[in-house]
């Protein structure tokens, strides 16, 4: 646990201790524990900017290929009034009061936004884009105790125009979200254009730094409506595939009853066969069955919930204690879940969370906090932190742009619709926006109508099609859910809580939170908090002292487990050790730790330590999670790494090809330790779902000098060999030829149909062609539709060394 959360856990519990006053969070660091409503620091700019004589935004052209944007601009800490955000190359170059100062961009075309506020693109860290052409279900007043109950009773159709990249239904859900003022979502699918697509990224967004989040409706294989008791549950991914994701995005605890509570007491624990999936690196959907005990859990490990109130509410009549989370330390982020009892769009999942927070949560959250669980805290949650969700110098310029008519600040952001978005940048290039605005950019894009007013998107730039054709098939029947609303859907799923003949909801001068429980003997007249099915006959007070947790500043017992430690001071707060023992120094005390004498101070248990010729020669058995230590990369790929072992006895079984699904950071030469699961794809060994960590550098492997018969063997799979007798070139080669499945292209062969193909997947240089032809050749050896290859990495791998 880093210092600052530990202060903020610490400050929030009875037991007070000096934290200090220089602990500033970073961008991906839990927000403030303690909001107040005017948490906000103001900065006013001074800037003169002139009022917009039609539209949002007065443009003055400019020469150069700069943009500045001015008026309220919504820092991640502070709002400048009058501010201003320079974005030249597709990134921010300034955010703050004098960026129109900026050596070099005085010719920056200038876009005085007096009545607007600037803000970083909304992001939807949860959706599911193949269900969202469906309207909303009226489910009545029937309210359901977990997500299995509901999905055996509602049908979910996919999008009745396509769920494929290039379908009118998957592009439909995008534009609706972005005529909502989002650039980037996790909505386990995509569209190809428009959106980022934070699980299913482009080449060109992995060229800007973005990693992809795993995203898992469910984790536990429990689609089936089968219980498993004692957490025998069909996992999805193991605990050290969990550990080796940029970010997890699971469904959690989604329901109100000991099913749900037990998926998350299974996915938070590597005990009793539970599968720890609570650490710094997941966002868990729903979080709704939760304690909290659990909240703190979740807290202590930097975990963070994605939270959906429209559709919970709608389903369950309950949401996720988020104020509680919160007060312990714990980060929310947004996201609409779906049309089919969730949000439309951001805008309307941020004015649920709003009202939600007035009417049922006492005002706890501040304007700021609502508005950063669109932009920073999702941001983070989605593994994108340091790319997007603030406007800060060196980001990625996602950018939307909001009318604030007579609101200020985050207000003219929680209570926008759709006719308020004036201007959606992704990378500074126009996604949609008024037409002057966009046409200033350079860009010339598709009509459409929102509300009577005239807008324009990108539609034929981003896929290829019209808006016009694709609002032509997306209203052929069944017609799909409308883009845009005025002001509100019809037909919105309630974010009022009920629940049949437990609460209504209706706030009473008698019960004043509306949670049934009557002022008089509600342990928070003002917070909503009717007990739950696993909260027994009343609403929770974990520690004794009248108020419930919903309402208490300080929730915990001091001592959780009774063991005399304070639970900020004890390294096992959930499990009595009074000699706090910890053998391994790792923060974590012998009796709740899973490998207590590994240390892993930031994760689960590492897995046992192995040779590559053990897994290489079949010691270690298929599907087994292992740990490969001080190994060398000899090449370098964008999802992964071949390595082999300096220490090995021969060359023979001691290579083998890592993936990891993102960049490692790791070059050639390398010392790395390597922790994945072993893998046989496709005849090829591998480590898989794995994690890379450079231990060293400056020790490059020398190439095992082979002919082409003795590469060609299983020992020297995965190794590096220069092949001495590499002749009889054929080029280009056909692979289809081995297999009917494969067609790479820029293939040679050597040494005839017994021979070797050379193969470009881990080439660095940009001279492939030229290099056609050159032996002897120098390389990684691997197997791929049924034939041995070699991977050279650079020039310098082809010819007489």
């Amino acid at each position: 646990m880093n210092r600052t959360t530990l202060c903020r856990i610490l400050l929030s519990l009875p037991l007070l201790g000096a934290c200090g006053d220089n602990l500033s969070p970073a961008v991906d660091e839990p927000v403030d524990a303690m909001p107040a409503p005017d948490a906000n620091t103001v900065e006013a700019c001074g800037a003169d900017i002139p009022a917009a004589q039609n539209g949002t935004c007065e443009v003055t052209a400019g020469t150069g290929t700069a943009l500045l944007l001015r008026g309220d601009v919504l820092g991640s800490d502070t709002v400048y009034e009058s501010g201003e955000v320079l974005v030249d190359d597709g990134r921010i170059v300034c955010a703050g009061c004098d960026c129109s100062g900026a050596a070099g961009y005085a010719d920056a075309t200038r876009f005085d936004c007096a009545a607007a506020v600037i803000s970083p693109g909304l992001i939807n860290a949860h959706d599911h884009l193949r269900y969202n052409e469906a309207a909303p279900i009226d489910v009545g007043d029937r309210r359901y105790d977990r997500r299995n109950e509901w999905r055996a009773e509602l049908s979910t159709p996919d999008n009745a125009h396509g769920t494929g990249q290039d379908s009118t239904g998957m592009r439909w859900g995008e534009l609706r979200m972005v005529l909502g003022g989002a650039t980037a979502i996790a909505g386990s699918g995509r569209a190809l254009g428009m959106l980022r697509n934070l699980d299913d990224l482009t080449p060109e967004d992995e060229a800007l730094g973005f990693t992809e989040v795993e995203y898992e409706t469910f984790p536990l294989n429990d689609q089936g409506n089968s219980f498993r008791p004692d957490c025998t549950w069909n996992y999805e991914f193991s605990e050290l595939a969990v550990a080796a994701f940029p970010g997890y995005l699971p469904h959690v605890a989604e329901g109100i009853d000991a099913y749900a509570a037990e998926e998350f007491r299974c996915q938070s624990t590597s005990f009793d066969g539970g599968h720890d999936h609570t650490e710094k690196n997941t966002a868990h959907i729903h979080s709704i069955a939760l304690t909290a005990a659990d909240y703190y859990r979740m807290a202590r490990d930097d975990a963070q919930i994605i939270w959906s109130p429209r559709s919970n509410i709608s389903l369950y009549g309950h949401t996720a204690q988020v104020s509680v989370f919160h007060r312990l330390g714990g980060t929310v982020a947004l996201g609409t879940d779906w049309t089919y009892s969730g949000s439309a769009n951001m805008l309307r999942e941020l004015a649920c969370a709003d009202s939600f927070n007035r009417d049922y949560l006492d005002g706890y959250f501040s304007d700021r906090e609502l508005w950063r669980m669109a932009t920073r805290n999702a941001a983070r949650a989605t593994a994108a932190g340091d790319l997007i969700g603030t406007l800060e110098a060196g980001k990625v310029a996602d950018i939307a742009v909001f009318a604030a008519r007579d609101r200020r600040h985050h207000r003219a952001v929680l209570e926008a619709d759709n006719t308020d978005v004036a201007l959606v940048l992704r990378e500074g290039t126009p996604l949609y926006g008024e037409p002057a605005l966009v046409s200033a950019l350079g860009e010339t894009c598709d009509p459409v109508d929102v509300c009577g007013q005239g807008r324009v998107v990108c539609a034929t730039r981003e896929f290829g099609t019209s808006f016009a054709d694709i609002e032509t098939e997306a209203m052929t029947a069944p017609a799909a859910y409308p883009l845009s609303f005025c002001p509100v859907p019809a037909d919105e799923p309630t974010c009022q809580p009920s629940r049949p003949d437990t609460f209504t909801g209706e706030r009473t001068d008698a019960d004043r939170d509306g949670d049934g429980v009557g002022n008089d003997v509600d342990n928070c007249p003002d917070v909503f908090n009717p007990p739950r099915p696993i909260d027994g006959a009343s609403a929770p007070d974990s520690d004794g002292d009248g108020l419930g947790d919903a309402c208490d500043p300080t929730p915990l017992p001091e001592d959780l487990d009774g063991d005399q430690v304070s639970n900020v001071d004890d390294n096992c707060p959930f499990d009595q050790n009074l000699d706090q023992a910890d053998d391994d120094t790792d923060s974590k005390g012998n009796s709740c730790d899973f490998c207590p004498a590994v240390a892993n101070p930031d994760g689960v248990c590492p897995p046992a330590a192995v040779t590559i010729t053990d897994i290489q020669m079949g010691a270690v058995a298929t599907g087994s999670a292992v740990r490969v230590v001080d190994v060398v990369v000899t090449g370098v790929h964008s999802r992964g790494v071949a390595v082999q072992d300096p220490a090995a006895d021969s060359a023979a079984y001691s290579g083998v090809f890592v993936f990891t699904g993102g960049s490692t950071g790791a070059a050639v030469g390398d010392i790395v330790t390597v922790q994945g699961e072993v893998v046989e794809y496709f005849d090829l060994t591998e480590l898989n779902n794995a994690t890379v960590t450079r231990t060293g550098s400056g020790q490059p492997i020398a190439p095992v000098e082979l002919t082409v018969a003795e590469a060609a063997g299983e020992p020297y799979e995965g190794v590096l060999v220069r092949l001495t007798d590499a002749a009889d070139v054929v080029s280009p080669y056909d692979c289809s030829a081995d297999d009917s499945g494969c067609s790479d292209a820029n293939l040679w062969q050597v040494n005839g149909s017994a021979g070797i193909l050379v193969y470009d997947l881990l080439y660095q240089d940009s001279d492939w062609s030229a290099q056609t032809g050159t032996t002897p050749v120098t390389g990684v050896m691997h197997y791929r539709f049924e034939r041995r290859r070699i991977m050279p990495r650079t020039g310098a791998d082809f010819g007489a060394p």
